[in-house]
């Protein structure tokens, strides 16, 4: 029979390798937490995904013992063919969209990095996929800020704040901004 894992054994894994490689405390506290963070959005990814009967997914959610168990209690190997280049950028989207911070979501792909370079170790994969996902740029929330600043102006007009100010306020956080 297959080693089964399910997403925590993992986690408890990636601690011993991030300890044997003399991480920092505050460093692997980040790794984990992040971690968990994406390994809750596969797991609702994978659930929700928009799937037929012949997809990846669907497959992998497939068992034969005991009438099938659901992917996140219980997988074996073929969890890591999941982390794949698009399934990163999704996740990266996911975070971009619910404006989270670029500096957190760049700390998440390296993450994501350093996980699967810990996969690779144990030769559970054999390429980093999250190699293939840039770090976010402060220009790709551009689109967000942008949207921001035009609700913060129509906030600033329900309150009745004269044009000068608004236009004052405004000129300050896109100068703050850099946008």
């Amino acid at each position: 029979m297959e080693k089964q894992y399910n997403l925590y054994n993992f986690e408890a894994l990636f601690k011993e390798y991030l300890l044997a490689g003399k991480t920092k405390p505050v460093s692997i506290k980040n790794y984990l937490s992040d971690f968990r963070h994406f390994a809750g959005w596969l797991t609702f990814y994978v659930q929700n995904y928009k799937k037929n009967e012949n997809t990846h997914f669907e497959r992998l959610g497939k068992s034969t013992e005991g009438g099938g168990t659901h992917w996140s209690e219980k997988c074996g190997i073929e969890f890591f063919k999941l982390i794949s280049p698009s399934v990163i950028t999704d996740y990266k989207s996911y975070l971009s969209e619910n404006n989270i911070p670029f500096k957190t979501i760049n700390r998440r792909l390296s993450t994501i990095r350093k996980f699967c370079s810990f996969c690779i170790s144990q030769g559970w994969m054999k390429e980093n996929a999250g190699k293939q996902v840039q770090n976010s740029k402060i220009k790709d929330q551009k689109h967000n800020i942008e949207e921001l600043i035009t609700q913060f102006k129509q906030d600033l007009i329900k309150q009745k704040i004269n044009n000068s100010t608004i236009n004052s306020y405004l000129n300050d956080v896109q100068e703050f901004l850099s946008v």
